[in-house]
């Protein structure tokens, strides 16, 4: 349910917003949201939004919630649903990041090993599903219980052809998956949204920046800093596909 939630935002937050204060579930979903965003593991793996692509959808739901006026997101849901933001963003950094070195890794023992498979390979890949989140973890009861009531709930809102959440177990993020959102790139995303803010209200953003734990503001800086290197890697890519093209 989450996803249809954070979809609808990144395309929408204020219509999608009015919707859920309407049905009279806006306040639970989101404290829901919240902590579920927050539960961590012992191991301090997230126990929630595992994959890649949850974590992408959630991150440009919450941005897009940061862009609504003072009137329908207050200061204080504002922080909250800022530093939510940042810690996830983070954490899909991470994820992308240590993806691309294992990525990288098996491309290397490939080619070291001419081609040739071992039951490592298979091992490697089942642990790959483990953290990806293919495989089911217990979770909490009462969670799941809170999560089908609100599903009930929320069901006009929903597209009535929407399978359930988990139907997103039964693929990983290396399948070719196409969506409308691929191309946006959140940390960008993030970056250009809170130049609007601060254009828009500096003195709302500016308020924001002054309450920030300074935690907070070292990842705020950390993720403009990336959204700047995505930007050069963007441009990069595209221009060698178009010159790939163009010798074609």
């Amino acid at each position: 349910m989450f996803f249809q939630i954070a979809d609808a935002l990144y395309y929408n937050a204020a219509l999608t917003l009015s919707i859920l204060q309407k049905l009279g579930v806006a306040s639970e979903i989101f404290h829901l949201w919240f902590f579920l965003l927050s539960q961590v593991k012992k191991s301090g793996l997230r126990a929630n939004f595992k994959r890649e692509h949850e974590k992408k959808v959630c991150c440009l739901g919450l941005i897009s919630l940061l862009a609504l006026p003072a009137d329908q997101l207050p200061g204080e849901a504002l922080g909250r649903v800022f530093r939510a933001t940042l810690d996830l963003l983070v954490a899909y950094k991470d994820q992308v990041a240590e993806a691309a070195k294992e990525e990288e890794a098996e491309a290397e023992d490939d080619d070291d090993m001419d081609g040739f498979q071992t039951d490592d390979d298979d091992e490697d890949g089942n642990v790959d599903d483990k953290e990806m989140g293919i495989l089911a973890d217990d979770g909490d009861e009462a969670d799941t219980l809170t999560l089908r009531k609100l599903a009930e709930q929320a069901k006009s809102f929903r597209p009535a052809d929407d399978d359930d959440d988990d139907s997103d177990d039964d693929y990983s993020d290396d399948e070719e998956l196409q969506s409308p959102i691929d191309e946006v790139d959140p940390f960008i995303f993030f970056v250009d949204t809170m130049k609007v803010i601060q254009s828009a209200d500096p003195l709302r953003f500016e308020s924001l920046s002054q309450t920030l734990e300074f935690n907070y503001q070292a990842l705020a800086n950390g993720v403009a800093q990336h959204a700047e290197q995505r930007r050069v890697e963007i441009e990069k890519e595209k221009l060698e596909k178009a010159s790939a093209a163009t010798a074609t």
